[in-house]
C-alpha cells in the first residue's frame, strides 16, 4: 500500500517543481543571452550550471530535517511524543481539541466525599490515599460497624474492585484507577481490610467493567449460597435493581425512592462529584459462572458514593489558552451530565449544549452534524461514540485533536486530525493507533504542543524564505550582470560556496528561534493552507530583488573600474554578507528585529561569525584563493559591502514597522 504524503510533503515537492521551472527559464535564457552575445561554449556552458546552482537551495533537505528534530525533542521536553510527522504540521491547524475529562483535564486524584445510604447522606472526611478519615452525618460523628447498610456499602466498594492502597514511607499510595482506589481509602477510614474481607469473601468469578455496560460485578460466596456485589453508573444499577436496602432491611424500589435516589445523586453532581451506585444480589449456591442475566432484575440497591476530581489548574490555564487562540475545547466524558458541567463551569469552557451518550444514540448523523457547533460537553458517553463525534466535527471543516486511553478509543483517534493517546493510562492499541502520546496524560500538554507546532510550522516558513530568496537573488544578480554588463558576477565555485558552506551555515540556526511569545494569539492556520501562500511568494522576490539588484550594481559599478577578479571578489562577499542580513531579517514577518532583540537568537551570531570567519579564509588565505580565483579586498570595499547590505536590511526593517502586514495575505 502506497503511503499518503503528508502536507509538508506535499508542499516541498510543489516547491520543487517551481525551482525546476525557474531553473528550466534561467538557464535558458542564459543559452539565448549567451549565444547572442557570441560567448565561447564552454563559458555558456559553466554559466548555466551556475544558473543552476543558484536556483536550487541545496542545503534546504538538511535544514527542514533539522528544524523538526529540533521541533520534536521541544516537544518532548513537553511531554508531547510524537509518532507522525504528520502531528507536527497539522497542529498549528487544530480548532478544535476533544479531551477526556478524568486524568487529562483533572487531578485523577479522587477522594469520596459524600455517601448516599438508608434515605440520608453521610460526609466523609480526609484528604488524599491517606487512610485517615471520618464519618458524619448531621454534625454527629458515626461508626461505620454499627451502620449495616454503609458496612454493607464500604463492602461492596472493596470487594467489586481491582486497586490496593500501598503503604510507603511518604504513606500511601493506589495501584490501580483511581476511582476504585478512592473507594479503597474510604473502607480503610472505616477500619475494615481489604485483604481480610478479600479472605473472607474471595472472588469466585467477575463481570469486568465495560463502558457499554457501565458496570462491574464480582461473585463471592454468601450465607449458604452465592452472592454478587455489583458498581457502576447509579442510572444504570437503577435499572437492573428491583429492590432497596434500607435500615437493614430489603424493600421494593419504587417510584418515590427511585426520585429521591436520583435527588441525591444530582446534588452529589452539582458538588462536581463523580457519581458511583452499590448493589447486591443473592444468588443460588451452584451458581459458579457470573452472567449478565443473572443480575438483570435481580439487584438490591444500596446507595451512591459521591467522589471528587479537581481540575488540573493548569488545565484552567490551557483552556484559556485554547480560547485566546481560537480553539475550542470539547469535553468528553463518562461522567454524569451535571458533573461534567460543574467541572467545565470550574474549567471555563465556552457556553454549549451538554449532551449525554443516550441522547447521542437517538440522534441521525445529520441532527448530530446540525447541532455539533453548540455542544461544549459530551457526558455519560462510549468509547466508540467518539468516533462519530470526530466525524461530525470533520464534517463542519474542522481540524480536531482528540484524546483517548483505551482499546475501544483507536477508531476515534485514527480518524481524529491528530490522534492523542495518554502515555500513562493508554494502552498499547490506542497509541498505535496515535499520532502523538501524551507523556502525562495532561490536557496543559496538548495545549503545549499546539503552541509547539505553530512555533516549529513558522522556524520552516522562515528557514524557506531564506533559502529561496537568497537563492533567487543570486540567480537575478547573474541574469542582470549577463544582460547589462555581459560578465558574470560570480563563478560556479562561489556560488556552490555560499550555497552550501556560508549560506547553509547561518540558515540552520533559524531552526533555533525561540518562540514569539503569541503563536497562541493567532488564529488556526488554515488546513488548506502551506509553507507556502501568496503573501510568501511576494516576500520572497521582494527580498531576492533587494539581494539580487544590490549585488549587481556592486559588481556593475566596480567592473570598469577593478580587474574582474576584483570585482567578483568583492561580489562574491557582498552577497555573502547580504545573505547575513537578511537571515536577521528572516527571524519574523511582522515583528522588526528591534524589537525582537538582536541577541535572542544566539547561535545565530555564532553562526554569523563562524561564517565570517570561513568567507575571510576563502578570500585571504593563497590555497583558498586559487581555488576561489579570489584576490585581497580592503577595508574600504568592506565598508562599501556592509554599507549596502545594511540598507538592504534597514529597508526591510522599516516595511515591518511601518507595514507589517504587507506579506501576510494567505498567511492563515
Amino acid at each position: 500500500m502506497r503511503e499518503e504524503k503528508t502536507p509538508l510533503q506535499n508542499s516541498i515537492s510543489k516547491l520543487s517543481r517551481y525551482l525546476v521551472a525557474i531553473f528550466l527559464a534561467a538557464s535558458s535564457l542564459i543559452l539565448v543571452v549567451g549565444y547572442v552575445d557570441k560567448l565561447p561554449w564552454l563559458e555558456i556552458f559553466l554559466l548555466a550550471v551556475a544558473a543552476a546552482v543558484s536556483a536550487i537551495p541545496e542545503g534546504l533537505p538538511a535544514m527542514v530535517t533539522l528544524v523538526l528534530a529540533i521541533g520534536m525533542r521541544a516537544m518532548a521536553r513537553r511531554n508531547a511524543i510524537i509518532r507522525r510527522l504528520v502531528a507536527v504540521e497539522t497542529l498549528g491547524s487544530a480548532t478544535v481539541i476533544c479531551s477526556d475529562k478524568t486524568g487529562t483535564l483533572t487531578l485523577n486524584e479522587m477522594t469520596v466525599r459524600r455517601i448516599y445510604v438508608d434515605d440520608r447522606s453521610l460526609d466523609v472526611t480526609g484528604e488524599g490515599y491517606q487512610p485517615q478519615g471520618e464519618f458524619w452525618h448531621g454534625g454527629q460523628k458515626i461508626s461505620p460497624s454499627a451502620q449495616p447498610s454503609l458496612a454493607l456499602l464500604l463492602r461492596i466498594g472493596v470487594l467489586c474492585n481491582d486497586a490496593l492502597l500501598t503503604r510507603e514511607e511518604s504513606c500511601c499510595d493506589i495501584m490501580g484507577d483511581p476511582t476504585e482506589g478512592a473507594l479503597v481509602v474510604a473502607v480503610a477510614k472505616a477500619g475494615m481490610d481489604k485483604e481480610k474481607l478479600e479472605d473472607k469473601f474471595p472472588r469466585l468469578d467477575e463481570i469486568p467493567f465495560q463502558s457499554e455496560k457501565q458496570y462491574m460485578a464480582t461473585l463471592h460466596p454468601g450465607d449458604g449460597g452465592r452472592v454478587v456485589y455489583v458498581k457502576g453508573a447509579p442510572e444504570r444499577l437503577l435499572s437492573l435493581s428491583k429492590y432497596v436496602m434500607r435500615q437493614d432491611s430489603v424493600v421494593p424500589l419504587d417510584e418515590a425512592g427511585v426520585r429521591d435516589i436520583m435527588v441525591a445523586g444530582v446534588a452529589m453532581a452539582r458538588d462536581a462529584m463523580r457519581i458511583i451506585a452499590f448493589a447486591y444480589a443473592d444468588l443460588p449456591g451452584e451458581l459458579t459462572e457470573l452472567r449478565d442475566e443473572d443480575i438483570r432484575g435481580n439487584l438490591v440497591f444500596v446507595g451512591i458514593a459521591g467522589m471528587i476530581d479537581p481540575p488540573r489548574e493548569e488545565a484552567k490555564a490551557a483552556v484559556k489558552l485554547c480560547r485566546d487562540a481560537g480553539i475550542r475545547v470539547v469535553m468528553i466524558t463518562g461522567d454524569h451530565k451535571i458533573t461534567a458541567e460543574a467541572i467545565g463551569r470550574q474549567l471555563e469552557l465556552a457556553p454549549g449544549k451538554t449532551v449525554t451518550g443516550a441522547e447521542l444514540q437517538e440522534m441521525s448523523d445529520g441532527e448530530l452534524s446540525g447541532q455539533i457547533d453548540d455542544i461544549t460537553i459530551f457526558a455519560r458517553i462510549e468509547p466508540l461514540q467518539k468516533l462519530r463525534i470526530v466525524e461530525a466535527l470533520k464534517s463542519h471543516g474542522q481540524v480536531v485533536a482528540m484524546t483517548g486511553d483505551g482499546v475501544n478509543d483507536a477508531p476515534a483517534l485514527k480518524t481524529a486530525d491528530i490522534g492523542i493517546a495518554m502515555g500513562i493510562t493508554g494502552t498499547d492499541v490506542a497509541k498505535e493507533a496515535a499520532d502523538m502520546v501524551l507523556a502525562d496524560d495532561n490536557f496543559a500538554s496538548v495545549v503545549a504542543a499546539v503552541e509547539e507546532g505553530r512555533a516549529i510550522f513558522n522556524r520552516l516558513r522562515n528557514v524557506l524564505l531564506f533559502s529561496i530568496s537568497t537563492s533567487i537573488g543570486e540567480l537575478l544578480a547573474l541574469i542582470v550582470a549577463l544582460l547589462v554588463v555581459g560578465k558574470a558576477p560570480l563563478l560556479a565555485v562561489q556560488i556552490i560556496w555560499v550555497n552550501l558552506v556560508t549560506g547553509t551555515m547561518v540558515a540552520a540556526p533559524l531552526g533555533l528561534e525561540p518562540k514569539l511569545g503569541d503563536e497562541l494569539k493567532q488564529p488556526p492556520r488554515s488546513p488548506k493552507t502551506g509553507l507556502i501562500f501568496s503573501g510568501f511568494v511576494l516576500r520572497n522576490l521582494y527580498l531576492a530583488a533587494l539581494m539580487g539588484f544590490g549585488a549587481f550594481l556592486i559588481f556593475a559599478w566596480l567592473e570598469p573600474r577593478v580587474s574582474l577578479d576584483e570585482a567578483r571578489t568583492i561580489t562574491f562577499c557582498a552577497i555573502v554578507v547580504f545573505e547575513w542580513f537578511l537571515t536577521i531579517n528572516c527571524r519574523t514577518d511582522e515583528q522588526t528585529v528591534f524589537k525582537l532583540g538582536f541577541f535572542k537568537n544566539r547561535w545565530l551570531l555564532i553562526s554569523i561569525l563562524a561564517a565570517a570567519v570561513l568567507q575571510a579564509a576563502a578570500v585571504y588565505l593563497p590555497f583558498l584563493q586559487i581555488a576561489f580565483r579570489t584576490v585581497p579586498i580592503g577595508p574600504g570595499d568592506w565598508g562599501l559591502i556592509i554599507l549596502t547590505g545594511g540598507i538592504i536590511f534597514l529597508i526591510e526593517e522599516a516595511r515591518k514597522a511601518l507595514f507589517p502586514k504587507l506579506f501576510s495575505r494567505g498567511k492563515w
